[in-house]
């Protein structure tokens, strides 16, 4: 369920059995504070991160990454909050946080930070502030967001965050080269591993362990969100395929309506409709 206005989204999620998200970057700013139930595992550039209950994770705008979900428990709870950039960003020079380098990076919180700074209120509190009245919902919000960026720029200076559980520099090379890349439909598994001076099968390996998925899929997800913006922005449905790199329209069609349960065509009109 979840509570929201077009520039703050408060949700609770909750899982009841063991899920992988694909591999996605967004245009918001988000924050995970999982309350319940196990262990969650995010893959960003290389890095793995296992978030634990009462732990908060930071995911800037346009980073990259996947999560999954394992229950061990009867199910997983986590909150959410979405924040519109522009909203961010001139909360962020309200306040003067302008060299906050957890901004730029994917930051975990440990649990004695989020309970002495009661992040958890804080969320709850975001969802009730939507019921307020129009005129001054926004007010409130920005400051429920100027107190998070403080609390969260207090706890990192305090030096209250989560390392990664492992780093792969060679799988952060792998990233960056297919996300710089991904638009080149003649990009395969052994010319990423050549231009790496790796072996395909230890890059594989590798690389699979890291961030969850194969290089293959990794390589399709980033294509589809850069398809399904471009269909979202009025683009053909043949120029989309294409300008995201992916090779064969044929199998791009397939792949997509496997994904996403429509076809491009109706994933098009669908989003025309919504924004007219």
């Amino acid at each position: 369920m979840g509570r929201s206005n077009t520039r703050l989204l408060v949700a609770w999620y909750t899982n009841w059995e063991n899920k992988q998200s694909v591999v996605h970057s967004h245009p918001y700013h988000e924050l995970v504070l999982p309350i319940g139930g196990s262990t969650v595992r995010y893959s960003v550039d290389g890095s793995v991160y296992l978030v634990h209950v009462g732990e908060l994770v930071y995911f800037p705008s346009q980073v990259y990454h996947s999560g999954n979900f394992n229950i061990d428990d009867a199910q997983s709870d986590r909150l959410v909050i979405q924040i519109d950039d522009a909203l961010w960003q001139a909360t962020r020079r309200r306040v003067n946080l302008k060299n906050a380098d957890w901004m730029h990076e994917l930051t975990v919180l440990d649990s004695e930070a989020c309970r002495k700074w009661d992040f958890k209120g804080l969320f709850i509190r975001m969802a009730q502030s939507q019921e307020l009245s129009d005129s001054i919902r926004d007010i409130v919000f920005e400051a429920q967001v100027a107190e998070m960026l403080l609390l969260i720029t207090q706890a990192t200076g305090s030096g209250q965050t989560a390392a990664p559980s492992s780093t792969s520099v060679l799988v952060a090379r792998a990233v960056a080269y297919l996300q710089a890349h991904y638009q080149d439909s003649t990009l395969t598994t052994a010319q990423l591993a050549q231009e790496l001076y790796a072996s395909r099968e230890h890059l594989s390996r590798a690389f699979k362990e890291c961030t969850m998925e194969s290089i293959h899929n990794y390589l399709t997800y980033l294509r589809m969100q850069h398809c399904r913006k471009a269909l979202e922005e009025g683009v053909s449905v043949l120029n989309a395929c294409t300008e995201s790199g992916f090779p064969d329209y044929s199998s791009f069609l397939k792949t997509f309506r496997r994904l996403y349960g429509i076809t491009p065509a109706e994933y098009r009109a669908q989003h025309r409709t919504m924004t007219h």
